[in-house]
């Protein structure tokens, strides 16, 4: 049950350009694209093949 609130890795994107960036989640808040100012969102949840 303690690993359950650990920290797992996501990739966002940003919906206009398409840049992506990986990130921490519940450490990052969800980041802004550099080019474009505009919120990313969530394209994948990275896991290794644990489940």
């Amino acid at each position: 049950m303690k690993d359950r609130y650990k920290r797992e890795f996501v990739e966002v994107v940003c919906p206009k350009c398409r840049r992506t960036q990986i990130i921490a989640v519940p450490e990052e808040s969800m980041p802004r694209c550099e080019e474009c100012k505009r919120d990313m969102v969530i394209k994948e949840v990275l896991t290794e093949g644990k489940y």
